[in-house]
């Protein structure tokens, strides 16, 4: 009767241990990649194809990792490519049961293209080929049929596009009728009362006025889009914001703090202010925004791989702290500039 009960309670207790892929990954989150990447690694060379399909799409970030960086190439080719050649291959060129999947994951790091991935419902690993794409060509971006899948967190991109695409002093030459209908619409969207006051609007409201195709955009909403958009240090050197009065622009800093501790896009950097700078937050959501880039870049930090790794695991996790504070440490190697919080300095700069 005992090895009976015995043999019970491994049953039950079975589906409550972590699969070794999902310790991999919750170690990834973790930050710990001496963890994490071997068991990937190995996991992947034993064919374990969704640790192929993960270790392919996270091998871009792990370069500037402490702990492959302590390597020699030899062993950073070993843990993180497939054996092949002098250096190896991706993983992603393994995948079989998810090829498509891995080919859209090839695409958008080859090609900046995120079509592929957004079809797939990786709109969120998409995030940096989308950033890409919209610098390089909004109006292009804006055009596509796909655009109507982006998430609300990406709506400013249809708009800014549209904007753009519709102003005769960005194109001379117009859009079909049938383009220049949608592109309206998209315009009429960004003006519509859901949007009103939002973080989207405002980053929409940052664009020049030559561009607006007519939209009337209020000064204020244009400052405070533009501090939005690239954070309280990068309006420094902004024409348009320095052109302003002072009480423009402070008014324009007030409004952006304040839509920053009530969006959902600002969700992630008021947690991590609360955990770590309660007394302080809502100046540490401010310079934590300013500091890794402004909506530019917060806007589009992202999983890996929406498929095992979603979002909102990502958000929040130490993983995404280090990413944010890895952003600020590259943007300001040295000390942090004068008049930021400095609770949030000593966080993402560790000093």
């Amino acid at each position: 009767m005992r090895i009976v009960l015995v043999c019970l309670l491994i049953l039950w207790a079975a589906p409550l241990r972590a699969a070794p892929l999902d310790e991999a990954i919750a170690a990834w989150l973790a930050e710990d990649d001496a963890t994490a990447l071997p068991a990937l690694s190995a996991l992947a060379k034993a064919g374990d194809e969704d640790a192929m399909l993960a270790l392919g799409v996270i091998e871009p970030r792990t370069w500037e990792s402490d702990y492959v960086k302590g390597l020699d190439r030899t062993q950073r080719i070993a843990l993180l490519r497939k054996p092949g050649g002098l250096s190896g291959e991706s993983w992603l060129k393994s995948v079989k049961a998810r090829r498509a999947l891995a080919e859209a994951f090839e695409i958008a790091q080859q090609k900046g293209d995120p079509w592929p991935l957004v079809a797939l419902g990786q709109i969120d690993a998409a995030r940096p080929a989308l950033a890409a794409a919209f610098n390089q060509n909004p109006a292009s971006l804006a055009e596509s049929d796909a655009v109507a899948t982006l998430p609300k967190a990406m709506r400013y991109m249809e708009w800014w596009g549209a904007a753009i695409r519709l102003s005769p002093v960005a194109y001379p030459t117009p859009p079909s009728p049938d383009a220049a209908v949608r592109l309206r619409a998209a315009l009429v969207e960004a003006l519509s009362p859901e949007w009103t006051g939002s973080l989207q609007q405002m980053v929409f409201f940052s664009l020049d006025a030559a561009t607006m195709a007519g939209v009337p955009v209020p000064q204020a909403a244009n400052l405070a889009g533009r501090v939005l958009r690239r954070g309280r240090i990068g309006v420094e050197a902004d024409a348009p914001f320095k052109a302003a009065s002072e009480t423009a622009r402070e008014q324009a800093f007030a409004s952006a703090r304040a839509i920053l501790m009530t969006a959902p896009e600002a969700a992630a950097v008021r947690n991590f202010c609360t955990a770590s700078c309660a007394q302080t937050q809502a100046a540490c959501t401010e310079t934590v925004w300013a500091m890794t880039g402004g909506a530019e870049i917060q806007l589009f930090l992202h999983t890996p791989l929406d498929a095992v790794i979603p979002q909102q695991a990502y958000l929040g996790s130490p993983r995404h702290r280090g990413d944010m504070a890895r952003l600020a440490r590259k943007r300001f190697p040295g000390a942090a500039p004068a008049g930021l919080d400095a609770c949030a300095a000593r966080l993402l700069l560790g000093r």
